[in-house]
């Protein structure tokens, strides 16, 4: 039920961004193109991964390649601070739905490898692997050389962590 809210929250939170960014047809000029290489990072949050099951707070980093004005292929990592230290690596797809005005928003959709490590003290450590499918959505907003960046998206591992992120990508 509370996954449920954070999504609730999440789409007013993009209804209202929508509703009072500028947008204007005269100069429709889109915010990445084909060819276009963006590298970035910020913050992300997740549900469902840390000690019995709760939130994580880290970082991340990710790279994307313009396939299309419509299509972009990338690489993320996400690393959180936590009792079990874990880590996240991304390789995702997404179709960007809009694409002027210095708007871009976009589905995704990819394959989510996770690793957490475990401490047991004088026995040594342990971790472990799994991976499962990544499906969500994002908004980018041009500020020139730079993107700001929010990302919502559920991810099938066990317990299916939901996934917030934000932070600013860079045009190469």
């Amino acid at each position: 039920m509370q996954k449920l809210h954070s999504v609730t929250a999440l789409g007013l939170i993009l209804a209202v961004f929508f509703l009072f960014t500028p947008q204007s047809g005269a100069n429709a000029q889109p915010v990445t193109q084909e060819g276009d290489i963006i590298v970035g990072g910020g913050l992300v949050l997740t549900t469902g991964v840390g000690e019995l099951g709760d939130a994580e707070i880290g970082i991340n980093g990710n790279g994307f390649y313009s396939i299309t004005d419509e299509i972009r292929a990338g690489l993320g990592i996400s690393l959180y601070f936590g009792d079990f230290s874990p880590t996240q690596i991304n390789i995702e797809g997404h179709y960007l739905f809009i694409n002027e005005d210095g708007l871009g928003v976009y589905a995704l959709a990819g394959l989510g490898i996770w690793r957490w490590s475990f401490d047991l003290g004088q026995f040594g450590s342990a971790s472990v692997s799994t991976s499962g499918l990544n499906l969500g959505g994002g908004v980018d907003y041009d500020l020139g050389n730079f993107l700001l960046f929010g990302e919502a998206k559920l991810s099938t591992i066990g317990g299916t962590p939901f996934i917030i992120s934000g932070g600013i990508r860079f045009k190469l």
